[in-house]
């Protein structure tokens, strides 16, 4: 069956059967038949009920492979117990796709796992589909088709429009329809998808970017399952031009004690998931309110809203608390305010008016003379300075809609983002903005924070083409899967991957020969796979001038890691040439839960997440990649001729970001986290050499 036809067969269901449907159109288990009838459905209802001959006006039947055939659609709202032998019989019948509202199944732990692959198995030996467990259903306005439990269905009219959702909480379903609502918004389908045992975000964008009626896909996530898929899927909804935005769940930082290394604290799991979504082009917002509002920014409407990578941006208003609060939000998201060109001074001076000289364009009571707001608009949006004007409109749009809101309407469309923010509690001025193809926010927060994401927004980052290292993690690799290597097995990765390392050599321990051949001065740590953090433990010693002063230290490094771990295996002591370079970074890679496999590049040595200053992006990276990352670490801008500073090998670095990347390629063993820090990086020509590694595998 064609990919239409599925889309088809989920969203425009010629029939549907409901199990564990009710009579009682008031209970959850009857308000899916009772919705389908309110809203219009015209296929044909199935009710599947084994206690009861009709529901609702419907036969009823025992099993759905009792019933007529033709069914596609099937919605499973029977206890757990009764869910597996529901899907069989579905499945048996012919049906494309099964919703499963019931829950209690992976949330629960790992017996809910099995029993839900159990489910998936089924469904998938007859080619049926699942969205859930755990889901609301499935809202397509367009047919209508409404087969869903959620309340929001007790609306008289639905929405329908033109954005599509993907949601994996039900009820945030409920809530974007009422407050799209209330906006004048409509939607297309709306897919609540639960746990994605089966059918993901990825699939199901794939569905509606191939629908002819949605414009853009807003996604609700608590966590991202699998990120390839939406990546693909995100790629090929930029290339038919819909904008994807998202409100992702999990802005903290609790996640990151959860790593072994420093470049897991640097770039915790929002950081990764950051990436992530920046690297596929999809906008991320931080408020539902813009979750809702940015794609009317995005699309432009009747402004055919041009791609842009500036950050300048005009707010003009006549009332100035209410735009300053814009102000301070567009600010504080690291956007460029951009104060009254020259050229709208010598307007207003044409009006013999005069305009203050801040970031905060205020047109004051003047801007409501005829012709001085609608010209200074002009002004703005035709000024090649600046990438978005933000219009704030006061109590005249609440008391004065027809005259408050006519000039952002009226405002030539330039191809440059508009956005209008009304200060007071403004239906009318709002409704007549969104007919004019204006996007207007109702509060600041979420105004700068669509702003915002719509500047930063860019195309996805084309992907590189890489090759996979040969890494060797000893004979033993074996045994080590799960665990970190120790400094010699990490090293030699480092080696594998074409990272130049320092050359140590290893002591048996503090009362061991001291090899006469070395160089002094050098470093000391101490060797164990149990220490990963050598210097919090004491076990380093910098700048050792002689072997008078080597033995004490490796005794007192010895005697310092066994007190801080006692448990902790120690191996030797390695013992390496200080190396001088003009900049030490942390390079690191990890495999992240959510957004797979990424590449850290930040400012090294003891001092790594206090400094907060590191680029990351998912992996492998190229060449282009790895500058990028380089120019986005303000601390190694020291190493690219800032203030005429001695330039470091810059070339060197790419290079080792690049092959820390292809980590990525690895299939077997898998490496969970790896690190270097420091990387000691050197003046131009002299490479960059590792003093420090970390590896650690998993399965």
């Amino acid at each position: 069956m064609t990919e239409g036809s599925f889309a088809d067969a989920l969203l425009r269901p010629e029939a549907v059967a409901i199990y564990g449907a009710s009579g009682d159109p008031n209970k959850n288990t009857g308000r899916p038949q009772r919705f389908l009838n309110t809203h219009g459905y015209t296929g044909r209802v199935v009710p599947i009920n084994p206690n009861r001959a009709e529901v609702q006006g419907e036969i009823a039947y025992a099993k759905l492979t009792d019933a007529p055939a033709g069914v596609e659609h099937a919605l499973i709202m029977v206890p757990k117990a009764a869910v597996l032998a529901a899907v069989e019989d579905c499945a048996a019948a012919g049906v494309r796709v099964a919703s499963i509202y019931t829950d209690g199944f992976a949330e629960t732990g790992a017996e809910g796992v099995a029993e839900q692959e159990k489910i998936v198995s089924a469904a998938r030996a007859h080619g049926m589909r699942i969205i859930g467990p755990n889901s609301m259903g499935i809202i397509d306005l367009n047919t209508p088709m409404p087969l869903s439990i959620n309340a929001i269905l007790e609306m008289d009219h639905l929405p329908a429009g033109r954005l599509g959702v993907i949601s994996q909480s039900g009820s945030l379903l409920g809530a974007l329809m009422s407050r799209g609502a209330a906006r004048g918004m409509g939607f297309s389908s709306l897919l609540s998808i639960g746990n994605e045992a089966d059918l993901g975000v990825g699939e199901l964008m794939d569905v509606l970017v191939d629908e002819d009626n949605t414009d853009a896909i807003l996604l609700f996530l608590e966590g991202i399952r699998d990120a390839e898929a939406l990546g693909r899927a995100a790629r090929r909804a930029h290339a038919a031009g819909k904008p994807v935005v998202v409100y992702k769940l999990g802005r903290s930082d609790v996640g990151r004690e959860l790593a072994v290394s420093h470049s897991g604290a640097v770039a915790g799991p929002d950081a990764a998931i950051d990436a992530l979504l920046k690297h596929h082009g999809i906008m991320r917002v931080d408020m539902m309110e813009a979750l809702l509002e940015l794609p009317g920014l995005a699309l432009g409407s009747t402004w055919g809203v041009k791609p842009t990578s500036g950050n300048r941006v005009a707010v003009v208003t006549t009332t100035g608390g209410g735009a300053a609060m814009v102000v301070d939000r567009l600010g504080a998201a690291g956007l460029d305010l951009v104060p009254a060109p020259d050229s709208l001074h010598a307007m207003f001076a044409d009006f013999g008016l005069s305009l203050g000289s801040g970031r905060l364009i205020d047109l004051t009571m003047a801007g409501t003379r005829d012709g001085v707001y609608g010209g200074a608009l002009e002004i703005l949006l035709n000024d090649d300075g600046i990438d978005a004007v933000v219009a704030v409109v006061g109590s005249s749009g609440q008391f004065h809609p027809e005259l408050a809101v006519a000039p952002i309407v009226d405002a030539p469309k330039t191809g440059k983002p508009l956005a209008a923010f009304i200060a007071p509690d403004a239906p009318e001025s709002l409704a007549r903005l969104a007919a004019g193809g204006v996007a207007a926010f109702r509060t600041p927060e979420a105004c700068a924070d669509a702003v915002r994401a719509l500047l930063q927004h860019q195309a996805p980052v084309p992907q590189p083409e890489t090759a996979s290292p040969n890494i060797n993690v000893g004979d033993n690799a074996g045994e080590t899967l799960g665990e970190t290597l120790d400094e010699a097995m990490s090293r030699q990765v480092m080696v594998d991957l074409g990272i130049a390392v320092s050359t140590p050599v290893v002591i048996s321990g503090p009362d061991a020969d001291v090899p006469s051949d070395i160089s002094y001065p050098v470093a000391a740590k101490v060797v164990s796979a149990d220490l990963p953090h050598k210097t919090e433990a004491g076990a380093v010693a910098l700048g050792v001038k002689s072997e008078a002063e080597l033995k004490p230290a490796m005794a007192a490094i010895w005697q310092s890691a066994a007190a801080y771990a006692p448990a902790a295996k120690l191996e030797g002591i390695l013992v390496e040439p200080m190396i001088d370079a003009l900049a030490e970074v942390l390079l690191g890679y990890r495999l992240d839960a959510e957004a797979g496999p990424v590449v850290v590049l930040g400012m090294g040595g003891v001092l790594t997440e206090i400094y907060e200053d590191a680029a990351v992006r998912p992996a492998p990276v190229d060449d282009a990649g790895a500058r990028a990352m380089i120019e986005e670490v303000k601390g190694l801008a020291v190493i690219s001729g800032y203030r005429n500073l001695p330039l470091g090998d810059v070339d060197a670095l790419v290079a080792a970001v690049v092959a820390m990347s292809h980590l990525a390629n690895i299939a077997s063993p898998r490496v969970i986290e790896a690190e270097i820090n420091p990387l000691m990086v050197r003046a131009e020509g002299e490479g960059v050499i590792a003093v420090d590694a970390l590896v650690r595998l998993g399965a």
